[in-house]
């Protein structure tokens, strides 16, 4: 189990950064007020990372029981070659969308709609991101994939499990608790936080997806040899 969770904790670490941005819509509905709105997206980003993760390793230890000790090795090494790839796909098309010579970066459309969220479209909003979106749901299936090569003990993949969907959560969640527990200042902090990310996403994505990239191609390549 201490292998399963300690080689998914960079990906979770990684899914944690990555969903920075996400955290906007929290942060903007938690200073709106709108704190219902705010908890339904982040329970429909916990469920959302957390369906990948169990339909992931659903799928890999069936794969896995089918074949030999060799095939699945060769299998897993062959995902995260292929995740890796990915990766690095997602972190060359961020760097084509940063902002050029000093220009405004370019708003989501997701995020001009922020105001005219309900508690449920928050929630479909966050999951659909969590499960569908390229970039957490790739790095959500190379986080349980790891899981699932650890260790093929049910009980100790579900723990694994919850501690990556916990550790790839806290980014969401981050708003929130800093309403919680810094007061009057709150506000401040978290609007700072918007302008820094809207104007840093496309980079800092850029790094944190090659660096991602790089170590599951690694692992991926390394496991043929």
């Amino acid at each position: 189990m201490l292998a399963a969770i300690g080689l998914s904790l960079p990906i979770a670490l990684g899914l944690l950064f990555v969903s920075m941005p996400m955290a906007v819509i929290v942060l903007v509905m938690i200073t709106a007020g709108a704190h219902r709105g705010a908890a339904s997206f982040l329970l429909g980003w916990v469920l959302g990372i957390s369906a990948v993760v169990a339909v992931t390793i659903v799928i890999a230890d069936y794969s896995f029981a089918e074949s030999e000790s060799s095939q699945t090795s060769v299998w897993s090494s062959v995902v995260r070659i292929v995740l890796g790839l990915v990766l690095f796909g997602l972190a060359y098309k961020q760097w084509r969308a940063r902002p050029r010579d000093g220009s405004d970066p370019t708003v989501p459309k997701w995020m001009k709609s922020i105001d005219g969220l309900t508690p449920r479209k928050a929630f479909g909003l966050a999951f659909l991101s969590a499960a569908v979106n390229p970039k957490n749901a790739a790095l959500a299936v190379s986080g349980a994939a790891t899981i699932a090569v650890a260790t093929n003990i049910v009980a100790q993949q579900i723990v694994a499990a919850v501690i990556f969907t916990v550790i790839a959560s806290v980014g969401i969640a981050s708003p929130i608790l800093v309403k919680v527990f810094s007061g009057k200042r709150a506000d401040e902090i978290l609007a700072s936080a918007k302008s820094w990310m809207t104007a840093n996403n496309a980079v800092m994505m850029t790094v944190i997806l090659a660096i991602l990239g790089a170590t599951v191609l690694g692992e991926g390549l390394s496991g043929l040899q």
